[in-house]
């Protein structure tokens, strides 16, 4: 027998063994079990104290094992993560289009192709304008006496193109054009201006008052198809190619315009054949090769004949 017994009188605790309460003097019971008391009623505290301060020690238990699970633990930061390369796989090329509106094609992707550029518009007829500072001098001079000479100021407005000043050449076109509204020339000089300054609403605007003075001009006729191309309107520019072929059905360039302009606007099969035309008119282009290379991926017929 160890440890103690309560005296069932007066509450007081005794070794195990005594017979009676050494302060009430009352029986203690032989084999009473130890009554162990709470540990809490050893600190002298509340049952609802007790409680609340475990669930304190409980939370803060479980705060401490995560923070050191947390610490043993990598964690994938996506910022740590490394960049995703910008370079394309030559997989992802061959499927992406190089410009928008291009048919995504699987197996291949078109070379590059140099686009046909604009015609070239005609150069003031004046003897100085081999030294254009000169020229230029003697244009404002001769617009001081007369200021709204049409003639002079396309002809100044010519040599600033060929000094880079678009922005002061385009002024004096379109000064000339609105005093002499039914000159091709000062039209046309206009659309080439703001087609160089990207400003393609005008230049479209300008090419199609030149062609209304000249509609069977090659040069007018082309250079506003290929306006409307650049501007992005390839459904508008599709018929200003065809006509442009129409009147100049061997040049090669108009051919290839089509053929980019149909591509672009995802009428693939039309711009293979398009594509051959050019080829079969131009064979020896530096390019010639891979383009063939490229139009045969696809099943389309060839022309039966050149014409």
């Amino acid at each position: 027998m160890s440890g103690y017994v309560v005296c069932p009188a007066c509450g007081s605790r005794m070794k195990a063994g005594r017979g009676h309460c050494l302060r009430c003097f009352e029986t203690l019971p032989v084999d009473a079990p130890e009554v162990s008391q709470p540990w809490f009623r050893s600190l002298q505290l509340s049952q609802g104290t007790t409680l609340i301060a475990g669930v304190v020690l409980t939370l803060a238990a479980l705060l401490f094992s995560a923070v050191i699970w947390e610490r043993a633990t990598p964690v994938e930061d996506d910022v740590a993560r490394p960049a995703l390369s910008t370079e394309r796989t030559a997989e992802q090329k061959a499927t992406v289009p190089a410009v928008p509106g291009e048919t995504p094609v699987a197996s291949s992707s078109r070379p590059p192709i140099l686009e046909p550029g604009f015609v070239r518009a005609p150069r003031a007829e004046s003897p100085s304008t081999a030294d254009p500072a000169a020229a230029k001098a003697a244009y404002e001079k001769a617009l001081v006496q007369r200021p709204d000479d049409a003639d002079t100021l396309n002809k100044l407005g010519q040599v600033l193109v060929a000094q880079g000043k678009i922005d002061e050449a385009m002024a004096r076109f379109e000064r000339a054009a609105a005093l002499t509204p039914d000159k091709w020339a000062y039209h046309f000089n206009l659309a080439h201006a703001a087609s160089q300054l990207l400003l393609w609403d005008h230049a479209v605007a300008s090419f199609r008052r030149a062609k209304a003075i000249q509609p069977g001009d090659h040069a007018t006729q082309f250079d506003l198809a290929l306006a409307l191309h650049k501007k992005g309107d390839e459904a508008a520019a599709v018929p200003e190619f065809e006509k442009a072929i129409a009147l100049a059905p061997s040049d090669a360039k108009g051919h290839l315009a089509l053929a980019i302009t149909l591509e672009r606007g995802g009428r693939m099969p039309e711009a293979v054949r398009s594509y051959r035309r050019f080829l079969e008119l131009e064979p020896g282009s530096p390019d010639a090769e891979k383009l063939k290379a490229y139009l045969d991926s696809f099943n389309v017929a060839q022309p039966a004949a050149s014409r």
